[in-house]
């Protein structure tokens, strides 16, 4: 079996109904209440996608879409990064954190629904099938256009600050979301710990006249730090392996 890329227009196709499955789901409830259903919905609707444009059998696209076995480096190199995205920016704003009621489960939906189900769009399906056939950098750089064309409703709704930065943010995280993806062979679960964290301060109460001053500690630090596990591990990337078809 070769090694091709994808078709375009099927690979498109499949793009369009996973993310406007994860963008639907979510207008439910953006908070990560209801992450458990949005993962489910978005893995229900991925598995019909692999089966009906790629005719890949239900077991193997679970495996495919990056819910296998992780390494223990990856792992690892994920949960050191996380430390520091979730200290660090309450260190630079200068506010202590409050934690809001009921915040163990809101963390299982934020896992569930920014860690899962987003990364299972986005690294699951559009990077992996990007990577076939092609480098790891060009891979990255593909998922560029796709990054700018979800973030446009943010900038509309939010603004061109918040939804700026919050496109700049997605598109230099797609490296190291990228780089855990590749170190972990292939799996979900460490660029999933990464962006729950990144996403974590949905569990604290930020005071009104500290959300400026937070949000730009945020972001900054959402960009600068995740990058780190470039440096965590630097090893030539193996070529992508043929996907299951």
């Amino acid at each position: 079996m070769t090694n091709r890329p994808v078709p375009w227009v099927r690979f498109l196709a499949g793009f369009v109904v996973l993310y406007g499955t994860l963008a639907g789901l979510a207008e439910i409830d953006a908070t990560g209440r209801f992450g458990l259903a949005i993962l489910a919905g978005v893995l229900l609707v991925a598995l019909v996608v692999e089966r009906v444009l790629f005719r890949c059998p239900p077991a193997v696209a679970f495996r495919a879409l990056g819910f296998g076995r992780p390494t223990v480096r990856s792992l690892v190199a994920a949960t050191a990064v996380c430390v520091p995205v979730l200290v660090l920016p309450w260190l630079l704003a200068g506010v202590a954190p409050v934690m809001r009621p009921g915040w163990p489960w809101l963390l299982l939906g934020i896992f569930a629904f920014h860690g899962l189900a987003e990364e299972l769009v986005w690294r699951g399906y559009a990077y992996r099938r990007l990577r076939e056939g092609r480098s790891f950098g060009r891979a990255v750089v593909l998922t560029m256009p796709l990054v700018a064309v979800a973030h446009v409703p943010v900038i509309i709704g939010s603004g061109l600050a918040v939804g700026g930065a919050a496109l700049i943010v997605a598109a230099v995280t797609s490296v190291p979301f990228a780089h855990l993806w590749e170190m972990g062979r292939g799996t979900i679960w460490a660029p999933a710990l990464l962006h729950t964290a990144i996403d974590a301060f949905k569990l604290v109460a930020i005071p009104a006249g500290a959300t400026l001053t937070v949000s730009i500690a945020l972001a900054a630090v959402s960009v600068v730090v995740p990058l780190l596990v470039l440096v965590v591990d630097r090893r030539v990337r193996p070529q992508p392996r043929p996907a299951a078809a």
